[in-house]
């Protein structure tokens, strides 16, 4: 009888026993796992900082590389964010090649600075501007010399357009004086708007004329975002439309959003960013462009700029019907080796120029390949183009070869090579 009462009041204290030895198991269990929880509850809240969910670098891997390049930039978290938004937007890879490209182009056109600083124009550049000017009639100006008196006195003499000119301090400064001033003498807000808007002709050469033509931290010609804007709608842009693309590029997402698409958003074959830093500066497939220009000039023993440009072009990109010295000199390569071409053929694949496919053109491959041929070694597929670059922005000699290789110093730097 003792066992049997024994035995009941064991298991009597077991069962009241058990759910207290549950809490405690609960609460060991708890104590155990509660540092890696935490440890992964900090990674979840700071996912909206780091964006650890996505593929390639963080915001915060991306920020600290942005620190290295320029360490007294204060707001570098802002900027990482918006790079890899940049990047995103054009469905381009997180990697570090990537965003070392960016930063190292960001850096060597602005130091992170979305509405760079520059010094107002000289007088010079104003007189420069005043002869442009003079070919827009609705102004009614008949010379130069009469604009800059306009210049000088509108609207007032303190407050001149002139004086506004010379004061500015950033480039939206100078950006915006001249709009001010075409909005103000050619109703651009008033009833002849539609005239202004839809004058394709007069609307070019508003534009032209616009001494602020590359914007922003990563300094994107102002064509290059029109067109893209272009392609996308499908019709040309009007005036209005224009300048919102100017106001845009003036911030951080718009200047990065139209350079990450300007400097990777496009197939070209380079075994080296170095040939795209120079594409950049000098236009896309310029360096390999330059290189085919190098291998007519061999093949033909005569001299040849390796500008990168193998056409002639408009200010607004497009080609015009005079022959060039490239083309003229691929021309005479055909004739002299018997290549097989036709002038009017050869146009057309110098046509193609600007895109992936002139390397599968019959001109490109007929005098590549007779290079090969005669030489016994491969024709050079990109070389940095020979360009002196002209700029009211540029106060010291510049060239492309030089932008290039100070670029991808920082690039070198960037990626943990230097």
């Amino acid at each position: 009888m003792k066992l049997e009462f024994l035995g009941k009041a064991l298991f009597s204290l077991i069962k009241i026993s058990l759910p207290w030895l549950f809490v405690v198991l609960v609460i060991a269990l708890i104590t155990w796992q509660y540092p890696s929880y935490k440890k992964g509850m900090h990674s979840v809240q700071k996912s909206d900082r780091e964006t650890v969910l996505i593929p390639g670098l963080s915001a915060k891997q991306t920020e600290h590389l942005i620190e290295l390049a320029e360490p007294s930039l204060t707001n570098s978290f802002e900027w990482a964010k918006d790079l890899r938004n940049a990047l995103e937007a054009h469905h381009l890879e997180l990697s570090h090649e990537n965003i070392c490209a960016m930063i190292a182009v960001i850096s060597q056109e602005s130091s992170f600075a979305a509405n760079p600083r520059t010094s107002g124009l000289s007088v010079k550049a104003i007189q420069a501007l005043a002869e442009k000017l003079v070919k827009i009639p609705q102004l009614g100006h008949r010379n130069a010399r009469s604009l800059v008196t306009w210049l000088k006195h509108k609207p007032n003499v303190r407050n001149s357009y002139w004086n506004r000119f010379r004061n500015a301090k950033t480039e939206r400064e100078l950006d915006l004086t001249y709009r001010k001033m075409i909005s103000d003498n050619l109703s651009l807000h008033g009833k002849p708007d539609k005239l202004l808007q839809d004058n394709a002709l007069l609307r070019g050469i508003i534009e032209d004329n616009n001494e602020i033509d590359t914007i922003g931290s990563m300094q994107i010609a102002i064509s290059f975002a029109v067109q893209v804007e272009q392609q996308r709608l499908r019709r040309p842009l009007k005036l209005d439309e224009i300048w919102a693309i100017r106001d845009r590029m003036y911030t951080r997402k718009g200047g990065m959003y139209y350079g990450a698409l300007l400097l990777l958003g496009y197939d070209v074959g380079y075994d080296k960013k170095l040939y795209r830093f120079a594409d950049f500066n000098a236009g896309r497939f310029a360096s390999r462009n330059a290189a085919f220009q190098t291998t007519v000039a061999e093949l033909l023993g005569k001299p040849l700029t390796a500008d990168g440009d193998l056409l002639i072009y408009d200010p607004q990109g497009k080609p015009v019907p005079t022959i060039s010295n490239s083309e003229q000199a691929i021309n005479e390569t055909v004739q002299k080796y018997r290549l097989g071409l036709t002038a009017e053929e050869i146009r057309n694949d110098l046509l193609q120029e600007k895109q992936v496919d002139f390397n599968r053109t019959r001109t490109y491959r007929a005098i590549t390949q007779h290079y090969q041929k005669l030489t016994g070694k491969r024709a050079p597929t990109a070389i940095v183009p020979n360009i002196v670059l002209h700029s009211e922005k540029i106060t010291r000699t510049m060239t492309t070869e030089k932008f290039t290789n100070t670029v991808n110093k920082r690039y070198q730097r960037c990626m943990g090579k230097q």
